[in-house]
């Protein structure tokens, strides 16, 4: 269902000095232009690189999960010991005077 056309009334308004420029306007006085399409083919190495990243996808696309092992995490966060605080309590002294 397309939409009623407006209304002459309810257009908008053109100024008079807009519209009588618009109306004498001349294509003749218009110059030719001579357009140029460039094309830029991608080089051999955008293409090589093309192929690799297509390569490279492909392979994580198709990794098989079955073939991980599976394994145990240790979380190792060794605390310091009694001489190593001394040392480091040592050191922010030092720094700080």
């Amino acid at each position: 269902m397309a939409a009623p056309a407006p209304a002459l009334k309810d257009l908008p308004k053109v100024a008079e000095n807009l519209k009588s420029q618009l109306e004498g306007f001349n294509q003749d006085k218009l110059k030719n232009a001579s357009t140029q399409e460039k094309i830029i083919l991608p080089t051999a190495e955008d293409v090589a690189a093309e192929k690799t990243q297509q390569s490279i996808f492909e392979g994580i696309t198709a990794f098989n999960q079955n073939n991980l092992k599976h394994t145990e995490t240790n979380e190792k966060n060794p605390l310091p010991d009694k001489e190593g605080e001394g040392e480091e309590s040592v050191h922010r002294r030092h720094r700080e005077l």
